[in-house]
Parts: C-alpha cells; structure tokens; sequence
C-alpha cells in the first residue's frame, strides 16, 4: 500500500486451518494493530439479508463502520466485552450460590456495583461512537438509496438504546454513562434471576426503514438490497471524505445477488470514484467494468491471468 511517500506491506496467507497475517513482512500481534493503517470497505452476499437478520447482525454490521470511522473503536469496543463477560460471571455465580446468605448477596452487589460503572462508561462511549456514525452516514444514504431507486422511497437508519424508551436525545458522554448506570441497577433483579446482562450496547439495535416503515417488515426483496448498497455506497463515501483518499472495496460475489439494474448503478458509481475494487464472482460477465481492469481466475486453489475485458 502506497500513501504520500509510505509504502507497507500487507500479507495475508491462509491455509487449511490457519491463517497468517504479516505487516512489512513481520507477524502482527494483537491482529487489531492492522486496523486503521488503510480503509476497507466490504461488501459480501450476507449483508443484503441483514436487514431481516437478528439485532446481532445488524450491531455486527454496523460496528464494522464504525471501526472504519474511528479505529480507536476497536479496543474500545473489546473493553467493553470483557467487562461485560465479567459481569456476566458474577451473575451466574450468584444465580448458582442461590440463598448463600446475607454475606454472599452484599458481595455479589458490591462486585455489580463495580462492574456497573465501568461497563457504564465503556457502554456510553461505544453508543455514542455508534450513533454519530449513523448520523453522519444517514443523510448520503437517504441520496444513494433515491438515486438507485428513482426516489420513490426515502431510506433511514437511526440508532437508540432500547432502555432509552426511544429518547432522542442522548446527551454527552457523562450523563450518557450515568443514565446508563442507573438503567443497570434498575434492571439488576431481573439480571440476577437471568444469569445475563439485559440492558446495554450489546442489546441495541440498528433500525432501517422506508417512509417511516420497518424496512424488514415492509420492503421487498429488492428494495432491501437497494438499501444495504446504499449503506455501503455511503459508507464508502463518508471514509472518503474523512481521511482523503478513497478506500478499497471487496465485492465478495454480490453482483449475482443484485438485479440487473441495480448492478449496473453500482458499476457506474464505482467508474466515477477514484477508488480501488476487488471483485469476486462466478460469472465474469457480472463485472460490468470495461477499463482498468484485471482478471484473474482462481481453479483448484491455482490462480493465473485472464485477458482484460
């Protein structure tokens, strides 16, 4: 990878059972110190369904722009985790002990009381990061899905806690987090008698809909696909516009899973981006690029040079 007068060296080498990630030419540890060198934006057949997939989903999906936006969000996000894995132990621990006595409960409260304020403040941050990206990213898609649709719909995305009862406004960061705490302690008992968490970023959801509608229970099939190339059209964009330089765009085989108009918005999108793609598919006439292309064919794990076109 080249930028200004840098040149760095990914490699990537995957064999049966392993996979090996190296940076100018040396093992890379902790593998997240390879986010945030470059931009990349990924586009594969599973995203076009996760608008109708589970919340998971579309927190996975969204927490992957984020740590384009703002790498940072990675460990932060891993902080959070473990904090929460923590907590979770101790939920079940005290869910295991079951009348231990007065003793066992004042411990159990004083260790949740701990573990609230750290997994609040770490939880404040990583909704806040989530939710400027959406805010940021929701106007470009509102334009991206109009122009693929002619405009006869209007796309958003928005992002609220649940246990926010649909607050619109989250405040700053410490009332965030302090909000955050009190949630945690309300939802204690029913925590304890769960052995979980029940309340935090790792149970929000990212909402998608069309004219106001759950874009899930509304859209069709291709309405929906629209939508999630928009997001990453938008996406693109947006990395774009932040660091100055396009990123690179993996297409893993999505041309096949896009009708044929709307594969053929995306390749014109793409023809007016300075902006590096690499394209995996079955059928080669899919690709609709007909300049500064390259063509490889990979067949029995060998790979060689196709003719251009």
């Amino acid at each position: 990878m080249e930028r200004g007068e840098s040149v760095r060296t990914y490699e990537l080498a995957l064999t049966p059972g392993s996979r090996q990630v190296r940076l100018d030419g040396k093992a890379v540890r902790p593998a997240s110190r390879y986010f945030g060198g470059f931009q990349v934006v990924l586009f594969a057949p599973e995203d076009l369904t996760v608008a109708r997939g589970a919340p998971a989903d579309r927190r996975a999906f969204l927490d992957r722009a984020v740590f384009q936006r703002a790498p940072e969000y990675l460990g932060e996000a891993q902080d959070y985790d473990k904090v929460l894995r923590s907590r979770n132990a101790v939920l079940r621990a005290a869910q295991g002990r079951g009348g231990g006595g007065a003793g066992s409960a004042r411990d159990s409260a004083g260790l949740l009381a701990v573990y609230d304020q750290r997994l609040a403040e770490l939880g404040a941050r990583r909704i806040r990061r989530r939710a400027s990206l959406v805010a940021e990213l929701t106007p470009r898609l509102r334009a991206a899905f109009g122009a693929i649709s002619g405009g006869d719909l209007v796309a958003d995305a928005s992002y609220a806690p649940a246990w926010l009862d649909g607050a619109d406004d989250l405040g700053d960061e410490s009332e965030l987090a302090a909000r955050l705490a009190r949630a945690l302690a309300a939802a204690r008992a029913v925590d304890l008698a769960r052995a979980v968490t029940t309340v935090g970023p790792h149970r929000d959801d990212l909402a998608l809909t069309l004219d106001g509608r759950s874009a899930a229970s509304f859209a069709s099939q291709g309405q929906l696909r629209a939508l999630i190339l928009a997001w990453k059209i938008s996406e693109l964009e947006l990395l774009s516009e932040t660091h100055g330089e396009a990123p690179v765009l993996l297409l893993d085989d999505v041309s096949s899973e896009l009708d044929p108009q709307r594969n053929e918005y995306l390749f014109d999108f793409l023809s007016s981006k300075r902006t590096q793609v690499f394209v995996t598919t079955t059928h080669p006439s899919h690709v609709l690029a007909t300049s500064d292309r390259m063509d490889f064919e990979v067949r029995s794990g060998t790979v060689t040079r196709q003719n251009a076109g």
